[in-house]
């Protein structure tokens, strides 16, 4: 079918008060667990996935995509109030936006969080639409070589995101990756680090790990301050930035929307490593390099457009190929599933109806969750005017309740507060969360394909060099490295 013809063909199935309903409900959902650090988009959907055995397949479609959406912008928010994301891909959203909180600007730090996500979330639906074929194929060309060129973006990222020593930077990259190589070897399933225990034999959790080091290290940080927190806003205006303001920040979300788009499209790749490499690209080659980290709405609005936009990336070769570009598109192939449905080619041409439903389903869910973003932006602002002794135990409270409800197991609890600890006492020496936390969610993708590559390529390493989507990828890390060096080496000699 032409694009547009198939974009409305659903569009009987939003004239129905239900369906409507079920969207909203699903985003307010999706804002709860994307708000409350543990509680992400991925638990949210599996609890809630039972749900829709009741439902028909379109409508239980529709309310599993307002709760991926609406969880993927909320994490933002705590990330920006309290510095602890509530989702992994809102990790570089609160470089800035805690520091804009800090200086008073939370309302406007949600405000271009809420903007920035709704553009961002609305490229990659464009993407969706009209690129799927092509982007899906570009993915399932993704061998063993690509996806480590893709790690290994990440990690090239890391020394620059520590905002104070690349060396640190580094350091907590490789911290990160090697708590990534605690449990069994992805390989040869051979345990590692586990000095017997069959709870580190099956590795480290992410939510845990993430919410210890952002978590219990901030609320240690807050308790060595000592004090009562003052208010960060005394009053909340301004939360929708001028137009001129979003003209000249354009060009900068096209490219984090594109960044994250692709990153998205790439089968495993996820919004958290698109939000941070579109992040680190911006930073690296921003005029205002320096400026970020500091408390500048440009970082806020990198991290979210990156962030959303990889949410229309994964569903590309969930539906042209049926493969999961993420955990949440996973979970909707396996809605699919129930329904007796099998994502893939044939779904455009057997079911229209439902793609257009998946299609507007996402732009209605960009449109529902910006309404309450901007709505409940003064709202949310204020969360931070309360006091330190009601904050920080909820704070932890909501900590351990996340990392408990992974796999109702103590151990995790261990695992946060031992995390937070260790991301305390790192941070003395200015060694910050956000390396480590990037370094840990690279390592088993870099470890895997990395192994893999040589096996398959009988340890001729030559072969992350013949292949061109590898080349590709290993020269735009060789870029990222040394280029912005190489260029302003050339502009002193130009002087």
């Amino acid at each position: 079918m032409d694009p547009f013809d198939l974009l409305f063909a659903g569009l009987t199935n939003f004239t129905k008060p239900y369906s409507l309903f079920l969207v909203l409900a699903g985003n307010v959902l999706g804002i709860i667990f994307g708000v409350v650090p543990g509680l992400t988009a991925t638990m949210g959907m599996a609890i809630f996935l039972p749900m829709t055995f009741a439902m028909s397949d379109v409508n239980g479609m529709l309310f599993l995509i307002g709760i991926f959406v609406g969880a993927c912008y909320a994490g933002s928010i705590s990330a920006i109030l309290v510095n602890i994301p509530g989702t992994p891909s809102a990790i570089a959203t609160g470089f800035d936006g805690y520091r804009m909180a800090q200086k008073g600007e939370a309302g406007r730090a949600i405000g271009y969080s809420t903007l920035a996500s709704a553009l961002g979330g609305l490229f990659g639906v464009l993407v969706l639409v009209f690129a799927a074929p092509v982007l899906a194929s570009f993915a399932l060309d993704f061998g063993a070589q690509e996806y480590t060129g893709v790690a290994l973006l990440g990690i090239s990222i890391v020394s620059y995101i520590s905002f104070g020593s690349t060396i640190k930077g580094l350091i907590g990259g490789i911290v990160g990756l090697l708590l990534a190589t605690i449990g069994q070897d992805v390989i040869s399933g051979y345990p590692r680090f586990a000095f017997g225990s069959k709870d580190l034999e099956a590795g480290l959790e992410m939510i845990p790990v993430m919410v210890g080091f952002f978590g219990i290290t901030e609320v240690l940080v807050k308790l060595e301050q000592g004090g009562e927190v003052k208010a960060a806003i005394a009053k909340i205006d301004k939360i929708l930035p001028s137009f001129s303001r979003l003209l000249k920040m354009s060009p900068m979300m096209a490219v984090s929307s594109m960044i994250g788009t692709f990153i998205g499209a790439v089968p495993a790749a996820g919004g958290a490593i698109a939000s941070m490499a579109a992040y680190g690209i911006q930073k690296r080659f921003s005029r205002r390099s320096k400026e970020y980290g500091t408390g500048i709405a440009e970082g806020v609005v990198a991290a979210e457009a990156a962030n959303n936009a990889a949410v229309g990336g994964a569903f590309v070769p969930m539906l042209s190929l049926g493969i999961p570009g993420d955990p949440q598109t996973a979970i909707l192939i396996g809605a699919l599933m129930l329904n007796g449905l099998a994502p893939g080619p044939m779904l455009f041409s057997t079911r229209p109806d439902l793609i257009s439903t998946i299609y507007l389903g996402n732009v209605l869910s960009v449109v529902v969750f910006t309404l309450i973003g901007l709505a409940g932006a003064r709202y949310f602002a204020h969360l931070i005017k309360v006091p330190r002794h009601y904050l920080l135990p909820a704070i932890m409270i909501f900590c351990i309740i996340g990392s408990f409800a992974i796999r109702n197991t103590v151990f995790d609890v261990w695992v946060l507060l031992a995390c937070g600890l260790l991301g305390y006492l790192l941070q003395k020496i200015g060694i910050m969360p956000a390396p480590i936390i990037l370094g840990f969610v690279l390592g088993p993708i870099l470890e895997d394909n990395f192994k893999r590559a040589l096996i398959m390529s009988n340890s001729d390493w030559t072969t992350f060099v013949t292949r061109p989507i590898s080349l590709i990828l290993l020269l735009i890390n060789l870029f990222i490295l040394i280029g912005p060096y190489l260029i302003g080496l050339a502009r002193r000699r130009t002087r």
